[in-house]
């Protein structure tokens, strides 16, 4: 059964000779379990940079496929000590193929919400260009 829940993110990006940049956000999203796996959808919007495109995350214990549609599609995925190559769309409008290495994956998702955070790198070409850090808070009632 699908449920309406809010969405607390936090997300910390650290690019290479780069200020860090940090997105808090707060957003209406619908979680539902299929299959013991749960999935998290959402819209995205100016303030993230993905304006017109749709995120679903579906999450599997330590693993996390995040899959956008619409604008910018994307699809990555994030699994704890492991390295996964994917094929990522810029807001510039061209795709490139990029590897991230997850560190760590802490997910307590379920029916009634809960809390998902992602440490992971990211590679170009085989050189780390960024560390990332994303938190997200899943709840019935706005935070």
């Amino acid at each position: 059964m699908k449920k309406d829940v809010w969405l607390s993110i936090n997300s910390a990006q650290q690019f290479v000779e780069c200020d860090e940049e940090q997105i808090d956000l707060v957003t209406a999203a619908v979680l539902y379990e299929r299959g013991g796996k749960y999935y998290i959808i959402y819209e995205e919007s100016e303030l993230t940079g993905l304006d017109g495109t749709r995120t679903t995350l579906k999450l599997d214990g330590k693993s996390v496929s995040l899959i956008r549609t619409g604008t910018y599609p994307s699809q990555m995925l994030f699994a704890e000590d492991e390295r996964h190559v994917g094929l990522y769309q810029t807001p510039v409008g061209s795709a490139m193929t990029i590897a991230t290495h997850t560190s760590r994956v802490y997910n307590t998702v379920g029916d009634e919400g809960g809390e998902l955070i992602i440490d992971y790198t990211i590679e170009v070409d085989n050189c780390v260009m960024g560390e990332h850090h994303f938190e997200m808070v899943v709840a019935p009632e706005p935070m």
